[in-house]
């Protein structure tokens, strides 16, 4: 045998001796690229599913704001009409003084006044502080509007815990996307360098490739775990705010107990009975 034909046997054993193991690494590769493709699949239906719920809150909680607005306007109207209540209204201080000027006035000679004079500036004081009473509002109204005043400033603490109550969960959505954007980046660069490995036959860096592979589902297990443990606290705080809305609500449609027609049903006989 030839030296020639010796190494072309040497050649052909050598390459049919590699092919095996070519053909096992193209395979792992493969396997791989596929994982990856699956984590990138799931990591990009994340990211969709996480702004959809982050733009259906933060609507939510726009719509909060909207009522907390509407609560202030009502406090801010209430608010006014008691300043204008209190505007309008003559202090007996000054409703005395009025009457004393008027009592005091003189002619301009500086002679006293007759008895026909001095009865009309009585009479005139009289009704001034008749006037008085008659423009001074009712007791009972002022504390209506006091009590009203009040329940508007507590529908609008109320209303902005309400909508405040939104921002974790905004914060918990927000997060979640970005970090499943992270993990979606991790898998595509996987893929892209497990195709690389496989055109050079690299075990290096398929190595790398599935490094990466592990930062995606190590990201993708954390962070959903973390999402829906944090979802679930920011929900319970919506959830609470909520129901304290509903029992403000609630007691402002409840009847009040001091009203004419509660106290005229309270003194019927069929409520003695």
């Amino acid at each position: 045998m030839s030296i020639h034909e010796l190494s072309e046997q040497i050649e052909h054993v050598a390459h049919h001796g590699h092919e095996p193991s070519h053909k096992g690494s193209a395979k792992s590769i493969g396997i791989t690229m596929a994982v990856l493709g699956v984590m990138l699949a799931f990591s990009a239906a994340m990211v969709g599913s996480q702004r959809t719920e982050l733009v259906k809150t933060m609507v939510l909680q726009a719509s909060k704001w909207g009522f907390y607005q509407a609560e202030t306007t009502k406090y801010r109207v209430i608010q006014a009409d008691l300043e204008l209540l209190k505007s309008l209204s003559p202090t007996k201080a000054e409703v005395a003084k009025m009457q004393a000027t008027l009592r005091e006035k003189r002619r301009a000679s500086g002679k006293a006044d007759d008895e026909d004079t001095a009865e009309i500036k009585e009479l005139i004081a009289s009704a001034t502080e008749d006037m008085a009473q008659l423009v001074t509002p009712d007791a009972k109204e002022v504390v209506r509007f006091k009590k009203m005043a009040q329940e508007y400033a507590r529908d609008v603490k109320e209303a902005k815990e309400d909508a405040e109550a939104y921002d974790a969960a905004i914060e918990v959505h927000q997060q979640a996307a970005e970090w499943y954007e992270w993990a979606q980046l991790a898998a595509e660069v996987g893929i892209v360098v497990a195709s690389i490995a496989l055109l050079l036959t690299s075990r290096l860096i398929w190595v790398v490739s599935v490094c990466l592979g592990f930062v995606c589902a190590g990201t993708l297990g954390f962070t959903t775990f973390h999402t829906r443990s944090a979802a679930t606290v920011a929900e319970q705080k919506i959830h609470f705010a909520a129901e304290n809305i509903q029992k403000i609500e609630a007691d402002d449609e409840a009847p009040d107990d001091s009203s004419p027609a509660k106290a005229e049903a309270k003194d019927s006989p069929q409520e003695q009975k």
